[in-house]
């Protein structure tokens, strides 16, 4: 019944080039402070990121908002958008396929702290022919090899938010899907603990797209638990988080998800290709 009531060894293996990899990939401890954006930045990303989506990037204007521009390394046709390495605030990694691709953009705002989040996006970019995917280039707490600190998913106005905005307005029928990791010892009910993933909306009424990528998901994993926020677990709604708030209120976009996932189950995507595939084609087919 539905519910309608070796990290990155492995990732060059998957065709994500070495030079991309390590420009997408830079050290987080390279943070000297972290950008937060403002009101006017926020819109000047938001423009910016709607024409790299649809055309081409504008290296001023990319540049002014604190990012370089490097083409793809012949891996996939392409552009990364990113900070320079003596210049790391916390503004983020985005990669933007040109041409024909699918609506979809993978993104891991906690990669570091939430161990193999970003590793599984760029992976699964790569797979799926995604047209977009983005992480975080600051970690979501300090550290002593870095002060600076950011969680992405609660900034209204950073530039992850306005490239998420951006996306929706390029593809509005498409999908923004957030990748997180939750520890299943750390959570409060049975269900949750025994969860291998985790889907919700960012709201408490779950639309029809959010169900139908959880029947799909449900259908690929069994007997792995795909649990569905409220209705299966109180835990992990995504409520508020920002991107997801932003989606909703300023482009009326229902395409967002917010996919948690164990950290058993992180640690086998990023080394099984055919249990990646299968959450690669549940991605592909609610695009479809």
């Amino acid at each position: 019944m539905t519910r309608r009531a070796k990290v990155i060894l492995h990732l060059l293996a998957a065709g994500f080039g070495a030079g991309v990899a390590a420009l997408a990939f830079a050290p987080l401890g390279k943070a000297v402070r972290a950008d937060g954006g403002d009101s006017e930045s926020f819109a000047a990303a938001r423009v910016m990121f709607r024409q790299a989506l649809t055309d081409a990037p504008d290296p001023d204007a990319a540049a002014r908002l604190g990012l370089h521009i490097r083409q793809s390394d012949g891996e996939w046709d392409g552009v990364v958008l990113s900070e320079e390495d003596s210049d790391c605030a916390g503004r983020g990694a985005y990669l933007i396929r040109q041409g024909t691709s699918l609506p979809l953009a993978i993104t891991a705002p906690h990669r570091g702290s939430d161990l193999h989040s970003g590793t599984i996006a760029a992976t699964l970019f790569a797979e799926t022919g995604a047209a977009a995917a983005a992480w975080n280039s600051a970690p979501r707490n300090a550290r002593d090899a870095c002060g600076a600190a950011i969680d992405l998913a609660r900034q209204d106005k950073h530039h992850f938010t306005a490239f998420s905005l951006a996306f929706a307005e390029a593809f509005p029928a498409g999908r923004v899907v957030q990748l997180h990791g939750f520890d299943g010892n750390k959570r409060n009910s049975e269900a949750a603990r025994n969860a291998e993933i985790i889907v919700s909306d960012g709201t408490g009424e779950p639309g029809d797209k959010l169900l139908d990528l959880a029947d799909c998901l449900s259908r690929r994993f069994a007997p792995r638990p795909v649990l569905v926020y409220p209705i299966d677990t109180g835990e992990l709604g995504a409520l508020g988080n920002a991107q997801a708030q932003v989606l909703r209120e300023e482009a009326r976009f229902d395409g967002f998800v917010h996919l948690e996932m164990s950290s058993r189950f992180r640690a086998e995507l990023v080394q099984d290709t055919a249990l990646r595939a299968r959450l690669g084609q549940c991605l592909v087919e609610s695009v479809q």
